[in-house]
């Protein structure tokens, strides 16, 4: 290699860091902002209403939010938690757990942020790093519960910024988890919606495909009001809206007895 070259890659080298980090700077973390023992109830569907199923998300604690997947009259769940990296404004491990009616919780498998802060593992390739190009970064296959609690942080939530979109891939021929690539979120205006006085934003880049989605945040409170998207998160879905039923409050011992309730078939 010439001397030019070393150089030309030194540089490069050192400037991958400031990159990667760059749309950090959009957030700045208030712990006042992080809505502790708040049950957020949504409704997922594809965007004519078809396939709709309930989703469940509690804040357990300042850096810990739980997602249930249930359907009434169910005795299973799905429940993924997530430890949120306030550094990073990015999910730093996700734990999926199976619960059925009269077992013990089943941990099925985590995604935790490599120690280098490049890239993920997962617990079933523990030794395949996966790399992330840029932070934050958020999963279109948690129906972007992270990136609507990172919003309330927003140093200018009228502002856009930028985040990657790392997801499971569904393809057997490749990687299980990928960085689908960079989503740019512009803020459009305010509007009502279902009820709430909302910051409207359009969702567009390579990592939703080059398509465009729209989602909406509560102007008072900051949480995620709707999304929708033109393309599938999971199969089984044509493309996918995601709508806020209610919002409550609710201890964890109260959490606790939600999630078994649901796997008694409740509603």
């Amino acid at each position: 290699m010439s001397l030019r070259g070393f150089f030309v890659g030194l540089l490069l080298a050192l400037a991958l860091p400031s990159l990667a980090w760059a749309q950090v700077d959009a957030f700045r973390f208030d712990e006042t902002r992080v809505p502790v023992g708040t049950l957020y109830e949504y409704v997922k569907s594809n965007r004519d209403g078809t396939r709709s199923g309930p989703i469940s998300l509690y804040v357990l604690g300042h850096d810990r939010i739980e997602s249930l997947k249930w359907a009434p009259e169910d005795t299973t769940a799905t429940l993924v938690a997530a430890l949120l990296d306030w550094d990073r404004f990015s999910v730093r491990r996700f734990e999926s757990w199976g619960l059925a009616l009269g077992a013990e919780p089943e941990l099925r498998a985590t995604l935790e942020t490599d120690s280098s802060g490049t890239g993920i593992r997962l617990s079933f390739q523990p030794d395949s790093l996966i790399p992330i190009h840029g932070w934050p970064w958020h999963s279109y296959d948690f129906d972007f519960a992270s990136l609507g609690l990172a919003m309330r942080h927003l140093v200018d939530p009228d502002a856009s910024f930028r985040f990657q979109r790392a997801d499971i891939t569904y393809d057997e021929a490749g990687p299980p988890f990928a960085d689908m690539g960079e989503v740019e979120v512009r803020f459009t205006g305010y509007e009502e919606r279902s009820g709430h006085r909302t910051r409207r934003y359009e969702l567009v880049g390579p990592g939703i495909q080059s398509h465009r989605g729209r989602l909406w945040t509560a102007v008072e409170g900051g949480y995620l009001v709707e999304f929708e998207l033109p393309f599938p998160d999971e199969p089984g879905f044509t493309d996918v809206r995601v709508r806020l039923r209610s919002v409550s409050t609710l201890s964890p011992e109260g959490w606790e007895e939600f999630k078994r309730d649901r796997i008694r078939g409740g509603r």
